[in-house]
């Protein structure tokens, strides 16, 4: 199970935001995130045993109709969830909900919600992913780029998977048999040459430079005008979506 090292500092989160009930994790000591055999039962079901025993109850399983006997699971090598972490850290708050948006019509604030408490704390915000920390287990690094905006992802990727996906659907036999040798034609370098690939750098430079400028010098239309293009784009797209003509061209029509 995963660990992180807690140690009381305003970096973890904005003491003026929320009350500190009670902090059961002292300075440098380590939050596990499942129980260990050490550990006490969870503090909102303290009767939990370690591990799992029957009930001495039986209900039937509605997969096989069959009888059976009703198990009380153990809380050893579970997950703790969101309620013990959030205890442990003293920042337990009665009425607590998993997430609560600003506007709750039942005029909960944020204070209440557990997903954007512990969106504060430090070890949480700064967490990498899974497949950050595979690059980073081989000794690379891994730059995420801006969600949303496919034109402005690395130099040009994305214009490469597009040209890539029009040449395997343009060429794809449909024969299971080559797919590995298709999918290895498409991503070769007679379709996608590095004069290309230079290409398409080229143009999510373009991209940046006109994004940063309008940033820079917008007068309040224009800031209207990206706000309202930044929740049209807000999910994923594909360049294909709106560079087609110059993706299929390899960059040579603009």
């Amino acid at each position: 199970g995963a660990s992180w090292m807690l140690v009381t500092d305003e970096r973890f989160v904005d003491p003026s935001l929320f009350e500190i009930v009670d902090c059961k994790i002292g300075v440098d000591d380590t939050q596990h995130f499942s129980f260990k055999e050490e550990d006490p039962p969870p503090w909102y079901k303290p009767d939990a045993p370690k591990y799992d025993r029957p009930t001495g109850k039986r209900k039937m399983n509605s997969a096989t109709g069959e009888m059976e006997d009703v198990i009380e699971p153990g809380y050893v090598g579970k997950a703790k969830g969101w309620q013990q972490v959030i205890w442990e850290r003293g920042l337990w708050v009665d009425g607590m909900q998993n997430r609560i948006e600003e506007d709750d019509e039942d005029g909960r604030d944020q204070r209440l919600s557990a997903y954007h408490v512990l969106s504060d704390c430090w070890d949480f915000a700064h967490e990498t992913t899974a497949l950050q920390e595979a690059f980073r287990a081989r000794g690379h690094i891994l730059l995420m780029c801006v969600r949303g905006h496919p034109e402005l992802a690395g130099v040009g990727i994305e214009n490469s998977w597009g040209k890539s996906a029009i040449h395997f659907r343009a060429n794809n036999d449909c024969n299971p048999n080559h797919l590995y040798t298709n999918v290895l034609a498409s991503l070769g370098r007679k379709n996608l040459p590095l004069i290309t690939i230079f290409r398409f750098a080229r143009r999510t430079r373009e991209y940046g430079r006109t994004f940063a400028q309008l940033a820079s010098s917008a007068s309040e239309q224009t800031f209207a005008l990206i706000e309202k293009t930044r929740k049209v784009f807000k999910c994923h797209r594909s360049s294909l979506d709106f560079d087609f003509r110059f993706i299929r061209s390899g960059g040579v029509v603009s």
